[in-house]
């Protein structure tokens, strides 16, 4: 084996130029394919960092006739729960929420708060960096309320000042203690900054009110096949003592990464890793039709080592030691394309919301795949060239050796050229169609630029004793602010709404006087959009019939409602709307119904749900929600404007934060982030890929062409013009595409219906014309090109100098 090694080392030193060329090609494929598997292992399977990470798991209620239906956990359950299971170490709580610290000093600002039982940070073996955590008698009825801060609120807030901690700040207009500093990066469960002491109140011993969220540490040794079986005789229990709030109820285990990071996240990392397989197959097609093209000119020194004694597999054995070398080397290539790739995803996904415990850094697991993966390789586009070059007839090898034979070799490389242009296609189709959804999401309620559209959020704290716990009191505070709002320079229009453009609406089952609705129990649902005046026309979406609203409406008595076109073709296809009357849904049945005076363009608040409702509006005055938001047009750049609108809301509210701050071009982009990053990356592969394809049929044309340089003279020789020659060599490598193509859209097809099912792709077709007809045009084009230069020089071949050819 040494003896082979060195050898092998030899022939890449002699021949390095083909040597670089393969590395370089399994380099690209083996690099792509090792960063992508770091990424799935990171998402999906890597456990928390701490000790007993791997048997981290969650729980949560679901309805037994309809598991689909899931919710989170009561505080009477999670008691229950917590005493009467026999399969976790640990069990505890997290309640989340949004939390104001507001000080005398310092601006109002509204971090992510998470409300947890005194446990948790010992089950995750973190204790804080300073200070001290939660102790049983903080999570007690009564007790005074303490606060632990994250590391970057910590810094951002307090410029990392020691004398914090003991400090008492307001949170959400209540006085806290701050008791400790959380480790630096640590934000359980997803993207904490603040977290609280969960303590009994009235609201949480109701049954009804699920809102936590629970995680356990199993024992070690047990499956989650028998904490499943726990639980579900701890369920029925439950459901026999509390048959009102229970009954129907079962309780589900699932890992901690099947939780967070299943459902499309899991389908699109998985179909990542499943398109850089392609492009490793791509890179290993196209290394194997050159190893086979080398095998043409090492035809003779095969043929004079078996001569001399050297047995077939000895033969194999060699050949496939140099692949194997080859594409080691490739691999510790692609190790260095693989930490930039991580370095470039680490930097597109740091700003959308990714969860504190998804690092990307190679693992055990990334590390055996990367080595896998390298050997594996050479095998895989070695192994057929060494069978075939190694099968030697000793009366034909010097024939075999020359340009002018060895015609036997061209349906493999041809059938090669075929999987590497079939793969390509659908790399083209899942990246085209991503790309393409991403442009579309832009583009569904493209009333207006939306970059000339800022937006922001803010929350009045309307509970019981509260400032605006009065519907009236918020009414004043918009009819106060807006006026403010509309004299700043360049704003155009300002209104109030509790929903924006394509970024997310309300759900609401109505009511249709005159229509009842065969299923009670599933009205028809709407996308609620609660308003003030002249949202429309901030938003710019035309009134088609019917008047806006005025001042008036939303009174007792004139409750009105502006209904999209698509609501009213739905309910009245051959009648008007106008004057009919429709109401919310409630347990109550007490919603005024309201009669709709307007029908308005259709605007898409839900573009990422595949049954997206249609939209009605109605006015703030009716529907005073604490939970609002502004919207503001302009002339000119509207992401100045977080500063001068943040002054005017703190110079009639110094307690208010302003949050989500921004554009609505940039709230789109973040809203639908996955479809540009992994159209990107997706675009990556599919144009390495293509690439690859192109190179390898350019090759084989050209190698095939100069086999075939004494045919080709003979044809001259005979009479044969140059468009003649030209057909002839075009004619392989084109069919040789068409094939590809044909094969190729087969399994665009079916990638781009799995990303739909999905709910990937957002406003396009799943077999989207464009998209399919531009990969036919692109690929014809690559595919022509990389034939029609081999094709153009053997056009300029003399008959006497393909004559001379033995």
């Amino acid at each position: 084996m040494f003896q082979d090694l060195r050898f092998a080392f030899r022939m890449l030193a002699k021949h390095r130029w083909f040597s670089a060329a393969v590395i370089i090609t399994l380099a690209l494929g083996i690099g792509i394919n090792s960063t992508v598997f770091t990424l799935v292992n990171a998402v999906l399977y890597k456990p928390l960092s701490f000790p007993g990470g791997e048997r981290m798991v969650t729980v949560s209620s679901e309805k037994l006739t309809n598991p689909e239906d899931r919710s989170r956990i009561s505080w009477p359950d999670f008691l229950e729960l917590r005493t009467q299971n026999q399969s976790f170490e640990s069990l505890e709580a997290v309640e989340r929420g949004q939390g104001t610290i507001s000080e005398t000093d310092i601006p109002p600002e509204r971090y992510n708060l998470g409300r947890v039982s005194a446990g948790l940070f010992e089950m995750l073996h973190t204790p804080p960096q300073m200070g001290r955590g939660f102790s049983p008698a903080d999570g007690s009825a009564g007790a005074e309320n303490v606060v632990l801060l994250s590391h970057g609120l910590w810094q951002q807030r307090y410029a990392g000042a020691a004398d914090v901690l003991g400090r008492s700040i307001q949170v959400n207009g209540q006085p806290a203690t701050v008791v400790g500093i959380m480790p630096d990066g640590f934000k359980f469960p997803n993207l904490e900054d603040l977290w609280m002491p969960l303590q009994p109140t009235a609201n949480r011993e109701d049954r009804t009110r699920h809102s936590l969220e629970l995680f356990g540490l199993l024992n070690p040794g047990t499956t989650l096949t028998a904490a499943q079986s726990d639980l579900a005789v701890i369920a029925a229990r439950l459901a026999n003592e509390h048959p009102t709030t229970n009954e129907d109820r079962g309780l589900i285990v699932r890992t901690f990464h099947e939780t967070y990071n299943g459902g499309p996240i899991k389908t699109i990392f998985l179909m990542m890793l499943g398109a850089v397989g392609f492009v490793l197959l791509i890179a290993c097609a196209n290394v194997a039709n050159m190893m086979l093209g080398r095998a043409v000119s090492r035809g003779r020194e095969i043929a004079v080592r078996a001569a001399v004694g050297a047995s077939r597999p000895q033969l194999i054995r060699q050949l496939l030691v140099e692949s194997v070398l080859l594409s080691g080397i490739g691999g510790l290539l692609g190790l260095a394309f693989s930490g930039f790739g991580l370095r470039a995803f680490d930097l597109a996904t740091a700003n959308v919301g990714r969860p504190y415990w998804i690092t990307f850094e190679m693992d055990w697991r990334a590390a055996l795949y990367f080595a896998a993966i390298s050997i594996s390789s050479g095998v895989v586009f070695g192994l057929v060239p060494a069978l075939r070059a190694s099968r030697v007839d000793l009366t034909t090898a010097i024939k075999e050796g020359t340009p002018g034979a060895g015609s036997s070799r061209s349906r493999l490389t041809g059938t090669l050229v075929v999987v590497q242009f079939a793969l390509t296609v659908v790399l083209l189709a899942g990246a085209g169609a991503m790309i393409r959804s991403f442009f579309a999401v832009q583009e569904l309620n493209a009333y207006t630029r939306p970059d000339t559209v800022f937006t922001a959020r803010l929350q009045l704290p309307e509970a019981e004793g509260e400032r605006y716990h009065e519907a009236e009191t918020r009414q004043q505070f918009f009819a106060q602010l807006l006026p403010a709002l509309r004299g700043l320079p360049g704003v155009t229009h300002a209104a109030a709404a509790n929903s924006f453009p394509g970024l997310g609406g309300n759900r609401r089952g109505v009511e249709i006087e005159g229509l009842p609705h065969p299923d009670p129990e599933n009205p028809p649902q709407v996308s609620m959009v609660v308003e003030s005046l002249d949202y429309l026309q901030t938003v710019g979406v035309p009134l088609q019939q019917g008047r806006l609203f005025d001042a008036n409406d939303g009174e007792t008595g004139r409750e009105a409602v502006i209904v999209s076109r698509a609501f009213a073709a739905r309910h009245w296809p051959d009648a008007t709307a106008l004057g009919q009357r429709i109401r919310m849904v409630s347990d109550t049945d007490d919603e005024p119904w309201m009669t709709i005076i307007g029908i308005c363009a259709d605007m898409d608040l839900n573009p990422g749900e595949a049954d997206s409702p249609p939209t009605i509006h109605l006015t703030y005055q009716q529907q005073s929600w604490g939970w609002m938001g502004l919207i503001l047009r302009t002339n000119g750049d509207a992401a100045t404007l977080a500063t001068p609108v943040r002054q005017i809301v703190q110079r009639i509210d110094p307690t208010l934060p302003l949050f989500e701050a921004n554009t609505l071009a940039a709230g789109l982009e973040r809203q639908r982030w996955f479809l540009k990053v992994f159209g990107t990356v997706f675009s990556v592969f599919a144009f390495t890929g293509l690439l690859m394809a192109a190179v390898g049929i350019y090759g084989v044309i050209a190698h095939q062409t100069v086999r075939r340089t004494r045919e080709i003279g003979i044809r001259m020789a005979l009479g044969a013009t140059a468009r003649h020659i030209a057909r002839l060599v075009l004619s392989r490598g084109l069919t040789q595409l068409g094939i590809g193509l044909l094969l190729g859209l087969a399994g665009a097809y079916g990638a781009t219906s799995l990303l739909t099912s999905t709910g990937l792709l957002l406003g396009i077709s799943a077999h989207d014309p464009l998209l399919f007809s531009s990969i036919i045009a692109l690929l014809t084009t690559v595919g022509l090109s990389a034939c029609w230069l081999p094709a153009r020089r053997a056009t300029k071949v003399t008959p006497t100098e393909a004559l001379r050819v033995d």
